[in-house]
């Protein structure tokens, strides 16, 4: 690396909550992002954006569980705001799904005062997602997608060490386009199967993928 960039880790987290007799999984992605170092001199800023520009941006999934069968969402709830509080997970952003049976338990995590969280609101649509006051529409096409483009340019990178892997691995091999009877093309599990852990994982992607805000304006102008 030539020193003037440096790599920005930050953590994403996806949670599909399951209905009563359904697990809830969990996905965590780190984001490990390419950016210009602070420090870099004016003359030089040209090159280290270029070259922050032309450096892959990874994924890595480093936790992917199940909540065990029969646990009451109170408890779920607990266990995710425990998760996402730790001090291993500073600063996570966690995307939750609230298009069913997920709008309580995400509202208990309002309660337990989990910060950074967004709704994940599934449609049948395609195309871009949309931003409403509690997160965000997206198709389910698009969460798969995304899950797919980024594993085969291998950006997103699975560890083969996670328990679920071959879970997870198993669940996007099972996945399914299929068109309804109004024409529309719909994304699920192979009937029988599970993508619980395809969408928690979908959900990450999908935040970890979002363009970063703006907060601050660089001055420093070339040489």
């Amino acid at each position: 690396m030539s020193g003037l960039i440096e790599f920005e880790r930050k953590f994403f987290a996806g949670i599909d909550f399951g209905q009563v007799n359904d697990w809830t999984p969990i996905a965590v992605i780190e984001r490990i992002k390419p950016v210009v170092r602070p420090n870099v001199w004016p003359a030089q800023l040209a090159d280290a954006r270029a070259e922050a520009k032309a450096t892959p941006t990874k994924l890595d999934l480093v936790h992917l569980e199940r909540i065990p069968l029969g646990t009451l969402y109170p408890a779920q709830a607990r266990h995710i705001a425990g998760l996402l509080k730790s001090p291993v997970l500073d600063g996570v952003t966690a995307y939750a799904d609230i298009t069913g049976v997920g709008r309580g338990p995400y509202d208990m995590l309002k309660e337990l005062k989990v910060r950074n969280l967004h709704g994940i609101t599934i449609t049948g649509s395609r195309g871009a997602a949309k931003r409403h006051p509690d997160g965000w529409s997206v198709g389910k096409a698009e969460l798969v997608n995304a899950i797919q483009i980024e594993m085969q340019t291998g950006r997103l990178r699975i560890a083969t060490q996670l328990e679920l892997f071959s879970v997870l691995e198993r669940e996007l091999m099972e996945f399914r386009a299929k068109i309804n009877d109004h024409g529309h093309m719909t994304f699920n599990a192979r009937e029988g199967q599970n993508d619980d852990l395809v969408l928690s994982v979908g959900y990450a992607v999908f935040g970890a993928l979002l363009p970063t805000p703006v907060t601050s304006i660089d001055l420093r102008m070339p040489a």
